[in-house]
């Protein structure tokens, strides 16, 4: 059974992209959305296994929504993306329950697995 992604970014672009790169990689991209608060509804209404987020939205921080998530009883992985490529501290990943960061520049080279793949713990 595919592994099922929840994709978070603003750049409408970036989000077809990525939706393409994960569905050739053999994910279940379930819905592609632009903001935190759409996140949030997706996240309840989806329950994905995973989100690929975006650290800078419009309406919030995907840093303190993967914060958030990391409390969920469902806790779906999530792996952090920014075009800056110093967005994330491994200090700040530990802290806020996130898989991993990768920058947008190198997501398409960088073998998803170890940060998309593991089931949740339910």
């Amino acid at each position: 059974m595919p592994v099922r992604v929840l994709l978070v970014d603003d750049d409408a672009a970036f989000r077809q992209s990525a939706a393409e790169t994960l569905a050739e990689r053999g994910y279940d991209v379930v819905a592609a959305v632009g903001t935190v608060a759409a996140a949030r509804a997706a996240v309840g209404r989806l329950q994905p296994d995973a989100l690929l987020l975006d650290v800078n939205l419009p309406d919030g921080n995907g840093v303190a929504l993967a914060t958030e998530l990391s409390r969920d009883p469902r806790r779906p992985r999530v792996l952090l993306t920014s075009t800056d490529s110093s967005a994330v501290t491994r200090r700040l990943l530990e802290r806020c329950g996130a898989t991993g960061f990768v920058a947008k520049a190198d997501l398409m080279a960088v073998d998803l697995r170890s940060y998309l793949d593991q089931r949740r713990d339910r």
